[in-house]
């Protein structure tokens, strides 16, 4: 595969993978909600373009390579928790993922091992997405033995896709109650 610096999340729920099996980058996440089309590119315009003639997506994400979220000031790490939690909540996971990657980088100590063990849950989602059970039970384990060292209830969770909304919440307090904000 050609070097690439963006990369586009397309979001559809009546969309096709069959539209997108020209582009070599192609990876396809099913959720109970909708479809994930995940491209990568040489430009933002070159994907742009792309996904112009291909489909019309309900929603997308575009990411540049080496780019990061602002996280200057506490309404900056707010507004990146709850869209986070947000996307979860869509079963948008590898977009959690990587907003959720930003913070861990961001933090130290504690923090940083509380958004680990939040990314490890998306991961978990991500592989179940990509109907890789066993890698997603595994990791989604390993993201409870992490996430019990700050949320009582995390070590009895039982996996289920998508992740229940009093498990999202618990994880959503818990983040906004670690960085203070």
């Amino acid at each position: 595969m050609r070097d690439w610096n963006t990369r586009i999340l397309i979001f559809s729920s009546s969309g096709s993978q069959n539209s997108y099996l020209g582009n070599e980058s192609l990876i396809v996440r099913k959720g109970k909600m909708h479809m994930e089309f995940d491209l990568r590119f040489s430009s933002v315009g070159e994907g742009l373009e792309y996904v112009a003639t291909h489909l019309a997506a309900e929603d997308l994400c575009v990411f540049k390579r080496g780019e990061t979220l602002p996280l200057n000031t506490a309404e900056d790490v707010r507004n990146a928790i709850t869209y986070g939690f947000y996307s979860m909540q869509e079963e948008k996971y590898w977009l959690s993922h990587e907003i959720f990657e930003d913070l861990w980088r961001h933090f130290q100590g504690d923090v940083s091992t509380f958004f680990h063990g939040v990314i490890l849950i998306c991961v978990s989602m991500v592989h179940y997405q990509m109907e890789n059970m066993a890698n997603s039970m595994r990791i989604f384990r390993t993201a409870k033995g992490i996430l019990c060292n700050f949320i009582r209830e995390a070590g009895n969770w039982n996996f289920e896709y998508p992740l229940p909304g009093n498990m999202l919440q618990s994880l959503k307090e818990e983040a906004f109650r670690l960085v203070n904000v």
